[in-house]
C-alpha cells in the first residue's frame, strides 16, 4: 500500500495529487483526487487508504470506488462503466441491440452530467418532459426501464449510484402521462394495397443495384408470421422442405431466448418462396439481411405511398388473423406466430374476414406478368439467370 502526492504549480497557484492504491494477490485498488491544500489532500488519502484495507481484509474483497460511495460520480461514468462490465459478458447476459441504444442515449443526455448525491426525480420528470415533443410517452418508458434496469446493476458494475427511480417515482410518471403503454398496431392491409405495394417492391428490386427482394419478404411475413428478426437468421440446414417445417434459432421469449430453438411448421407459400430465393456461397442464411434495415425500408416506402400506418410488423399481424380467419385453433396459430399466451392473441381475433384472400396466387401473377413485359436489370438476378441457364 502506498500514499503518493504529486506537487503541481498552476497560474492559480499550487494544486496537490494524492494517489492512493493498494495491491495484494486478490485485492487492487487505486485512486486520486486533486487538492487546493495539502492538508486536506493527505486526510482524504488516509481515510480512503483506511477504507481499502478494510475491504480487503473482508470475506470477499471487493473494492468500491469512494468517489462512488460519496456520490461523487456522474451518470456518465456509472453508465460507461456499466456499459463496458456489458461487453466483457457472454452474448445471452448481456442487454440486447435496441437496450444499449437507450443507455448511449442517457450517456448523451444533460441528465448524464448530474451526480449521484444531487440527482434528483425532478431531472428526470423535466427531462421526460422535453423529450414528449418527439417521442411518445411508450418510448419513454422503454427508456426510463432500461435506466432503471442498469442502476440495479451496481453490484456487478462496482460502482454505487443512488437508486432514484423509485416505484414512487414510476407512480408519478404514470400520473403526469410521461410514460405510458404502446399503441397496439390494429391495422390491416387491403387487398389492394398489399398487391400495389408488391407491383412497387418488385420493380424497385429491378434495378442494377437491387439487393433485397422485399416484396418476396413481406408476403413470406403474411404467411409465416414470423418476425423480421426471425424471417432474417433463417438457415438452409435447419430447412426441412419434404416435411413442411424449419427450426427458429433462439426464438423470441420474455424469460430467455437463447437455446430457445423451435420447429415451426411452415406453409407450402412460405416454401415456394424460399424456392425462388438464390443460396449464395458462405452465407448460411436463407435472408441474408438485417431485419431492422428491412423494417425501416417499408417505413419509408409506405410513407411516400400514403400509408405511414402501414409497418413491416403489420404484415405478421395481417397473416396471424389470417390464421384464425382460417378457423386455426390457438395452439396451432400460437406454434407459428411464437406467442407465449392466450392474451397476446387475443387481439388478433376481433379484425376477422370470411374468406382470406390468396394473395400468392395474386402476387405470383403480378410477377409473372412484370417479367414478361420488363428487362432483367437486376445485376444479381442477371448472375443467376447466367447460372442456371449454363
Amino acid at each position: 500500500m502506498s500514499i503518493y502526492c504529486d506537487v503541481r504549480k498552476r497560474k492559480k497557484g499550487t494544486v496537490y495529487k494524492y494517489i492512493v492504491s493498494v495491491n495484494r494477490k486478490h485485492f487492487k485498488a487505486k485512486e486520486q483526487m486533486t487538492f487546493s491544500t495539502k492538508a486536506a489532500g493527505k486526510a482524504w488519502a488516509l481515510h480512503v487508504e483506511k477504507e481499502m484495507l478494510k475491504q480487503a481484509d473482508a470475506e470477499e474483497p471487493k473494492y468500491e470506488s469512494a468517489r462512488s460511495r460519496t456520490g461523487d460520480i456522474t451518470l456518465r461514468t456509472y453508465l460507461e462503466t456499466y456499459r463496458a462490465k456489458m461487453e466483457t459478458l457472454p452474448e445471452r447476459e448481456r442487454i440486447s441491440h435496441r437496450d444499449m441504444l437507450a443507455i448511449k442515449f442517457w450517456e448523451g443526455t444533460w441528465l448524464a452530467e448530474k451526480r449521484s448525491n444531487e440527482i434528483t426525480e425532478q431531472h428526470l420528470i423535466d427531462l421526460l418532459d422535453e423529450r414528449l415533443g418527439k417521442v411518445t410517452a411508450a418510448t419513454n418508458h422503454v427508456y426510463v426501464s432500461v435506466l432503471r434496469k442498469a442502476i440495479d446493476w451496481q453490484k456487478r458494475v462496482g460502482l454505487h449510484f443512488k437508486r432514484f427511480i423509485t416505484p414512487e417515482v414510476m407512480k408519478e410518471l404514470w400520473r403526469l402521462k410521461l410514460v405510458g403503454k404502446s399503441k397496439r398496431d390494429n391495422f390491416r392491409p387491403t387487398e389492394t394495397q398489399i398487391k400495389e405495394l408488391y407491383t412497387f417492391l418488385l420493380d424497385g428490386y429491378n434495378k442494377p443495384t437491387g439487393s433485397i427482394p422485399h416484396h418476396h419478404l413481406m408476403l413470406f411475413s403474411i404467411y409465416s408470421t414470423f418476425r423480421e428478426g426471425e424471417i432474417c437468421s433463417l438457415k438452409w440446414t435447419n430447412l426441412d422442405a419434404e416435411n413442411g417445417f424449419i427450426i427458429i434459432e433462439d426464438r423470441k421469449d420474455p424469460n430467455d431466448k437463447y437455446g430457445n430453438h423451435q420447429k415451426v411448421p411452415i406453409p407450402p407459400e412460405c416454401l415456394e418462396i424460399i424456392a425462388m430465393q438464390p443460396r449464395l456461397d458462405d452465407e448460411p442464411r436463407i435472408f441474408p439481411y438485417k431485419a431492422k434495415s428491412v423494417a425501416s425500408h417499408f417505413s419509408e416506402i409506405t410513407k411516400k405511398l400514403g400509408v405511414p400506418e402501414l409497418r413491416f410488423h403489420s404484415f405478421r399481424h395481417e397473416g396471424i388473423s389470417r390464421l384464425f380467419e382460417q378457423k386455426m385453433q390457438i395452439p396451432d396459430v400460437a406454434a407459428r406466430s411464437g406467442h407465449q399466451t392466450w392474451e397476446n392473441l387475443r387481439r388478433y381475433t376481433h379484425l376477422l374476414h370470411r374468406e382470406p384472400a390468396d394473395l400468392w396466387a395474386q402476387c405470383k401473377e403480378i410477377e409473372e406478368d412484370y417479367w414478361a413485359t420488363h428487362e432483367v436489370k437486376n445485376r444479381l438476378l442477371k448472375k443467376i439467370n447466367k447460372q442456371r441457364s449454363a
